[in-house]
């Protein structure tokens, strides 16, 4: 195995985080160790299955690369345990050329990615630096929110200071101690996830897992056994058993986002779930049991999804057990500048930047902002104007709103290349056959002959939100 000068790659810190190293040939396990040591990646190396359970049971690995064939079992074990156990570490396979399939099978079912050996140490390093990016990039979110953190309880004023705010924090506290099932609603990027992390992190289920899946970016073909799992044979490619987001959950909450967006037959197995709190793989013989918190959230009318046959009335009123709505940004401007302080003090710590704070002119704008992206709005704004102001406050010109986006109506957009025109006119498409569906985003990506995850992605891309369009 020959070794290269390591390409740098700037990466969020990732002295904290740990990667595993499981791998029984012993020259080739020292090499990996020893590589990772070399680019300060904190690294522990064990040669079979009993010592990699020990060093997952210390709760300090990030990241675990293993190898398909062990000599007490195989990484297909070790994988399978590590997304029932410890949902959300990734998983990196390393495998011979003839095991490939192995791998690619494996992939499908959630491993993030794989190695074919005999491979070059750059291609291993770069594939660890990627995978630590993401883990740090997820830490600093949670950092952000206030995960694990004194200041992330009812009243802290996390998600705010007006009144309506305040109220949704004394109704967080008195969820604290109970298990019912909350539906949250509201305008597309007013805080719904982070009101539900809010109402696990205080509850007591707040040593389990916090599991959470966004319903609209899934495959329809794939919700089922992304939500239950699967059985191994279950279906053409299913080469592995796969533990559902539900198993996953076990001893703690899910998270259920963009719930208008299941399709029907799958919502029949939602409703038995949350009525009987069991649930059936895709093809298993035998119902597993759940001990699991569900949140939920929409920024779809059910009442009228109910109406039109596009969701199930019985579901709605199971999930709708306690609701916990929250207004837009535009209802409690009370919180505007509140928000944008508290959003610049966290850019600036996360990017090193020297910004101290907002203009005046600045803070006198952002009132006067309708900002239809809420609070996800206000926050990238300011995450740009961090980024790219040259002084110690964010002026007037650092500001860029989704008011000021191509493809907006308040007119046509002048454009100077193809590539402009093209994405104006997607755009505008997209934004038309929402409107033409109710912004249901199935019916929408059926009307666009597009996928749904491939809607929703584009609709991320160009910033389109409900309350945005007008």
């Amino acid at each position: 195995m020959q070794t290269k000068a390591a390409i740098p790659l700037e990466i969020p810190d990732v002295s904290d985080l740990c990667v595993l190293v499981v791998e029984d040939d012993e020259i080739m396990r020292l090499s990996l160790e020893d590589r990772l040591r070399l680019e300060q990646i904190p690294a522990r190396a064990v040669g079979d299955l009993a010592e990699a359970h020990k060093q997952l049971e210390t709760g300090e690995i990030d990241l675990v690369i293993t190898d398909i064939r062990l000599p007490d079992g195989s990484g297909a074990d070790l994988f399978e345990d590590i997304y029932r156990r410890y949902p959300g570490t990734p998983v990196i396979l390393m495998t011979a050329f003839g095991e490939v399939s192995d791998a690619v099978a494996l992939v499908k079912a959630g491993a993030v990615d794989y190695l074919t050996k005999p491979f070059d140490l750059d291609a291993f390093v770069g594939t660890i630096r990627r995978n630590l990016a993401r883990c740090a990039d997820t830490r600093l979110n949670a950092e952000h929110l206030g995960i694990h953190d004194e200041s992330f309880r009812p009243g802290s004023g996390v998600i705010g200071k007006s009144a309506a705010m305040r109220r949704i924090e004394r109704l967080i506290a008195r969820l604290s101690k109970v298990d019912s099932t909350v539906l949250v609603t509201g305008e597309s990027g007013v805080g719904k996830e982070v009101v539900a992390t809010l109402i696990h992190y205080n509850s007591r289920r707040a040593s389990g897992p916090l599991i959470k899946v966004n319903c609209a970016a899934l495959p329809a073909n794939l919700i089922e056994s992304e939500l239950f799992g699967h059985e191994k044979g279950a279906f053409t490619g299913a080469a592995y058993r796969r533990i559902g987001r539900f198993e996953q959950a076990q001893s703690g909450t899910i998270f259920l986002d963009e719930i208008a967006e299941t399709p029907l037959e799958v919502q029949v197995k939602l409703l038995r779930v949350l009525q009987e709190r069991v649930l059936d793989r895709v093809g298993g013989e035998k119902s597993i049991s759940l001990d699991v918190r569900v949140i939920a959230a929409t920024q779809v009318d059910l009442d009228e999804a109910v109406k039109q046959g596009a969701f199930r009335s019985d579901l709605y009123w199971s999930l709708n057990v306690i609701n916990v709505e929250i207004q837009p940004l535009r209802e409690r401007r009370e919180d505007i500048l509140y928000l944008a302080r508290l959003f610049v003090k966290q850019h600036a710590s996360a990017m090193d930047r020297p910004v101290i704070g907002l203009s005046g002119e600045v803070e006198a704008k952002l009132l006067t902002m309708s900002f239809p992206g809420n609070v996800r709005e206000i926050k990238n704004i300011l995450e740009r104007a961090v980024a790219l102001c040259d002084g110690p406050r964010i002026m007037a010109h650092d500001l860029v709103s989704l008011e000021q986006l191509p493809g907006d109506a308040s007119g046509p957009e002048e454009t100077t290349t193809l590539k402009d025109s093209i994405a104006v006119a997607e755009r505008q498409a997209i934004q038309q056959a929402l409107h033409r569906n109710d912004w249901v985003i199935g019916k929408a990506a059926a009307d666009l002959d597009i996928s749904r995850k491939n809607l929703w992605e584009k609709m991320k891309r160009y910033a389109i939100e409900k309350e945005g369009v007008r």
